[in-house]
């Protein structure tokens, strides 16, 4: 046998606007908090980070060499 759930009741926008608007600032803020968990990336998106990655990566070196020019 199994429990049945009960349905839950829906929040107007008013109602919810006027909780959010009556709660204290530390309330609030633990209220809004929703961890969100990591997304798992899949082939193509993580060859454009590590193509971002290993761009900024020469960038830097190509910035370097010029300010090291620059300064000579």
């Amino acid at each position: 046998m199994t429990k049945t759930q009960p349905t839950p009741t829906l929040i107007s926008p008013s109602d919810q606007t006027w909780v959010l608007s009556s709660l204290e600032h530390d309330q609030l803020v633990k209220a809004k908090k929703q961890p969100i968990p990591r997304r798992h990336l899949k082939g193509p998106e993580l060859v454009v980070l590590w193509s971002l990655r290993l761009y900024l990566i020469f960038m830097t070196a190509v910035v370097a060499y010029q300010v090291w020019l620059a300064a000579r």
